[in-house]
């Protein structure tokens, strides 16, 4: 697992920042993150209908692709769809800022864990990496939450990155995690 791929999964913090630190309206950062949706969207079908463009697709983006986004939607299409789902439907920012800061520190944070220490495995993914999403993500909720909500969010966020499948992970935890605090 490239941890370039990584590193970009943990700049989507800075749509937190952007919103709630810099001050940056909803519809504003809605704005960007259906453009960047959309344009991640529309190179996946292009790809999709166009051998040469999935040619240089592999060749210029090899330094952060997982094999699996070679086929079907892109992980990065998944990735920004779920914070623009969590924008949009829970308008309120410690609501989907924690879900898109749970996927930002805790997905990453499993993958690193989880592919670099020896862990018995539960399903598809090892207790070293959900252990490490599940503090991630609590951190990251943290942020916005007080720390009993953080720790719910963290469980949700765990449970969705274990048990949601490839690359669906990007897409369910931010709204996944929303929905949760949104509910408690």
């Amino acid at each position: 697992m490239p941890w370039r791929r990584k590193l970009f999964h943990f700049s989507g913090i800075l749509i937190p920042i952007l919103h709630v630190g810099a001050g940056v309206p909803r519809r504003w950062v809605l704005g960007i993150l259906t453009a960047m949706t959309a344009g991640f969207f529309l190179v996946d079908l292009l790809r999709a209908f166009m051998p040469t463009l999935q040619e240089r697709f592999r060749t210029l983006l090899k330094a952060i692709l997982d094999p699996k986004d070679m086929q079907g939607l892109n992980g990065t299409t998944l990735y920004f769809s779920g914070m623009t789902l969590a924008v949009w439907l829970f308008p309120d920012p410690a609501v989907s800022m924690s879900g898109v800061l749970a996927l930002a520190v805790g997905d990453p944070a499993a993958a690193l864990v989880g592919s670099s220490v020896k862990s018995p495995r539960w399903g598809r993914v090892s207790l070293a990496g959900s252990a490490a999403c599940f503090v991630g993500a609590t951190a990251g909720a943290a942020v916005f939450q007080p720390f009993a909500r953080a720790l719910m969010a963290g469980a949700a966020a765990t449970l969705l990155e274990a048990f949601s499948g490839s690359k669906l992970d990007n897409l369910v935890i931010p709204v996944g995690v929303a929905a949760c605090l949104r509910l408690l």
